[in-house]
Order: C-alpha cells, then structure tokens, then sequence
C-alpha cells in the first residue's frame, strides 16, 4: 500500500545554508538527474520539440544550481537546436552559486508569480520540484507554468513507491552519507513526491490540455501536457 505525501519541510528549502554544503549537495541533484534517468526523461519529452525546431527558449522552474538545464542546452544544440534558457529559483543563495554557461541565465523568482509574459516560452520544465509544495501549490505551479509556454509543460519528479523509498535510503547510507542536506532531502524527497495517478490529477486540475504521465526508467514520472 502506498503511503500518504509527507509534507515534512526539506532542508533545501532553509532560508540560509552553508555555501559549500549547499553547492555539494546541489551536485548531488544534478549526478541524479544525470545518471538516475531525470535527464534522460527530459531529453525523451523534448526530442519532438527540438527536432522541429532550429531555435526554442526554454524555461526552467526551480533550477538549483541550472547544471541539468545546460546539459539539455548543450544536448540541443548537438542536434542542431539553438536554445537560450533561463532558470528561476526562489533561493537567492541557489542563484547565486549557479553557472548558467552558454545561453543561459537564473534569475531568482517565485514559482508561483513568475515574472513573464503569457506565452513567452517554447516550453517550461520542471525538475525535481513539484514536491516540495503541497497539493493545492503543485496545481498553482503547473498552472502558472502552461501560461508562460506556447506548447508544452514538462513536470520530471520522483515516484513515490517503495522501490524508490529503499533505494534512496540507500543512497543516504552510502553516496550522500557524507552530506546533510542530501542524507535528510534525499529519502525525503520520495516520501513528499507524487504517485502516477496523483500527479496526472495535479495536471487536469491545472488546466492542462491532454496531460498525461509516463514512468520513466527507474526513479521517474514525467507530467506532460499543453497549455
């Protein structure tokens, strides 16, 4: 039986961390998504844009240090898509230690009053994020997301089961045991995050046109829909 969201605080989501911890543990993140298949899910949701495309702008939602948004840039582009992208964090501290690189920028914003206009993007992304805001702030963030995109909004986060429970305390144990903010968000993240079914609800509810969630390989659900 699945366990009900835990809505326990991360300690990402302190005001103030310790610089190096935090760029350590952003890293962290980013390994994930690179060789957890986050990334990978991205770039399986993004193909079709990309390869109609010989320019887009992208836009990413609680982007962290920006480092897997540049890897779908530089993906990009080695397809031959120009991409510029901009990154947006509420933590001024996460803005500050990011390194956008080539095309990109971070800016920091509230995900829920983003300050752009409507349709301003090709697509909007968001990684590893929905799940620390409850229910009703999930709707508010998706649906603030499908109105700055023209075509497509891509919500990639954990599933939360209990393959994915043990495996991050796992991890927790071993490759993030030396890190605080990773041990504790880690295995955390999991239990705050989304089943299929709650998360295909959080995108009717946010006004997506056809959402639907694909299972991805082995941590993942992708939320995609059209605004």
């Amino acid at each position: 039986m699945t366990r009900p969201r835990s809505l326990e605080p991360e300690i990402l989501d302190a005001a103030v961390l310790d610089d190096d911890e935090l760029r350590a543990s952003l890293r962290h993140v980013a390994q994930v998504n690179r060789w957890l298949g986050g990334t990978r899910a991205l770039r399986s949701h993004l193909h079709p844009l990309i390869r109609a495309a010989g320019r887009i702008r992208l836009l990413d939602v609680g982007t962290g240090n920006g480092e897997t948004q540049e890897e779908i840039a530089a993906w990009a582009r080695g397809r031959g898509c120009q991409v510029t992208w901009v990154g947006v964090d509420l933590s001024g501290q996460m803005v500050a230690l990011a390194d956008p690189g080539e095309g990109g920028s971070v800016l920091q914003a509230d995900a829920l009053r983003l300050p752009f206009a409507d349709r301003e993007f090709d697509a909007v992304t968001c990684t590893l994020t929905l799940h620390h805001f409850d229910d009703d702030g999930a709707v508010d963030l998706v649906s603030e997301m499908a109105r700055v995109s023209r075509s497509l909004v891509l919500v990639n986060d954990l599933e939360r089961n209990a393959v994915n429970r043990a495996g991050a305390h796992l991890l927790a144990l071993t490759w993030w045991r030396g890190n605080r903010i990773t041990r504790h968000d880690g295995p955390l993240s999991v239990h705050r995050s989304f089943t299929a079914g709650e998360l295909l609800e959080v995108g009717r509810r946010a006004g997506l046109h056809r959402p639907v969630v694909r299972r991805h390989f082995p941590w993942r659900l992708v939320l995609e829909g059209r605004p």
